[in-house]
């Protein structure tokens, strides 16, 4: 039978006006993202599902607990779906790291795919740490299961699940609170992807 794994992003979070480098920076939801998590519980409150598994970040911890509020489905932390680590620049604003260190900067937009931010990871060092942890997931367990990740994580798990250039990354759009629906069939070999709000 086919099954469905529903890779989410979590909702809103707070990080000033400037756009920011958020990696592991633990941040909660914003009212706009538990706006988005509720949300997300209607459109779920149908759907049969068998486990759950969420990065241990709180931004994923608030929306798994709103989604499945009420539900009887264990709700699996796994330590492997935490952001990308940017080191150095966490919580960094671009323009900071911009004007600080320009040489960087641009390194990281001609190589996204293995530019490391000192003390940080690649988005080739996040794949061999999601990968092995997401086919572990699909691996022990059954029917329909809920994901709820980060950009960064969802970006490379469709990534290498599409054989999308792991270079051209930030080209698969992942907003606050998206859904990724992975249809999978009994071969566990087949994957297709739809993307929807």
């Amino acid at each position: 039978m086919d099954r469905r794994i529903y890779l989410l992003r979590h909702g809103e979070i707070d990080c000033g006006k400037e756009k920011r480098y958020i990696g592991i920076t633990d941040l909660p939801l914003n009212n706009k993202g538990r706006t988005q998590a509720y949300r997300l519980k209607d459109y779920f409150s149908n759907i049969n599902m068998g486990k759950a598994f969420t990065s241990p970040l709180i931004r994923c911890m608030q929306t798994s607990e709103i989604i499945l509020k009420d539900r009887n489905i264990e709700i699996m932390q796994v330590d492997a779906l935490k952001e990308i680590n940017m080191g150095e620049w966490e919580y960094k604003t671009f323009d900071y790291v911009k004007s600080r260190f320009p040489q960087q900067y641009e390194k990281r937009g001609i190589y996204m795919d293995c530019f490391v931010p000192p003390g940080g990871e690649s988005f080739e060092q996040l794949q061999k740490r999601v990968m092995p942890a997401f086919d572990e997931i699909i691996g022990s367990s059954n029917g329909n299961i809920l994901i709820v990740a980060h950009a960064g994580v969802n970006r490379v798990i469709l990534s290498k699940l599409m054989a999308f250039p792991l270079k051209d990354i930030m080209k698969l759009s992942q907003p606050y609170g998206c859904v990724n629906i992975l249809h999978m069939d009994k071969t566990y070999q087949v994957w297709n992807c739809e993307t929807m709000l």
